[in-house]
């Protein structure tokens, strides 16, 4: 059975092997196994077992804390509940959430505090990342890396996103009006493609399950969904259908509490026109 972790670590794989510009069968030839094999590792079909990782890691030539992280995680491979807590600058699992955003057919992303990372302006992320106490080293960095993952939306076969927001996130003027009224008027341009629909949840709705919290569900071709939260010092991929159902039938109640994806544009144009006045006769 595959699981995030083992998706995971085959992306931390397919990472390595790139970087160290081999292709598939070089590598598989050189680790004596076949290119579907091969395959299966990088695509997390096939779970491996510490040795068979050993036997990678030392064709790379991979030592260090690097390699103490990828066979910890290869010792728990098995498990459907995959967690970090406590990182600093960047996530250890950041590979596989990029992996996974890559290889996704949809996403549905539920936001509360702010707008979906796939979604923000540089000047709206850089105000938002700023916020975590990131170095002024690292805030550039951070800030490329979050627009580079929105490629996924603007490929040849783009996937689908559906972006769930709270009034809150729209009503909040993250950066000062004039960086939140163009990034409202993002949202907006970026609406208007066809594989990307935006629904706002109104506060007239009141309570709605969405309230529990921020997530993240992405759905693939051939194998299972996987749901990411994530928080300030803390993040978990969640991929056992027992759970993974629930985050799934929470987003269709949150979407059947929103405003059709029309009238959640109208609003949305609404606060940036008023967030342009105001930033306006601030000047």
């Amino acid at each position: 059975m595959t699981t995030a972790r083992s998706r995971g670590l085959g992306a931390e794989v397919r990472k390595l092997r790139k970087d160290a510009g081999l292709k598939l069968e070089e590598l598989a030839d050189q680790c004596g196994w076949s290119r579907a094999t091969f395959g299966r590792i990088e695509a997390g079909d096939k779970i491996l077992t510490g040795t068979e990782l050993a036997i990678i890691l030392g064709t790379l030539g991979i030592k260090g804390n690097e390699r103490k992280r990828l066979l910890e995680l290869a010792s728990d491979a098995h498990k459907t509940h995959w967690w970090e807590v406590g990182y600093t600058e960047l996530p250890s699992q950041l590979v596989s959430l990029l992996e996974f955003e890559r290889t996704a057919t949809k996403i549905t992303d539920v936001a509360l505090g702010f707008v979906p990372g796939l979604l923000q302006t540089a000047d709206y992320a850089r105000a938002v990342i700023s916020t975590g106490g990131v170095s002024e080293k690292a805030l550039e960095s951070r800030v490329s890396l979050r627009l580079g993952r929105q490629s996924v939306l603007t490929r040849k076969n783009p996937v689908k996103l559906h972006a769930l927001i709270d009034e809150a996130v729209v009503q909040r003027p993250v950066g000062g009006e004039a960086v939140m009224a163009e990034q409202l008027r993002h949202l907006v341009r970026v609406s208007e493609r066809p594989h990307v629909t935006i629904q706002v949840v109104p506060f007239s709705a009141g309570e709605h399950c969405g309230l529990n919290g921020s997530n993240m569900i992405l759905e693939f071709h051939r194998q299972r969904p996987i749901v990411h939260l994530e928080h300030r010092r803390s993040a978990i991929f969640l991929d056992d259908p027992e759970d993974t159902f629930l985050f799934s039938k929470a987003a269709t109640s949150v979407a059947e509490a929103a405003l059709s994806p029309t009238a959640s544009i109208e609003l949305i144009s609404s606060r940036a026109k008023t967030l342009e006045a105001c930033d306006e006769s601030a000047n």
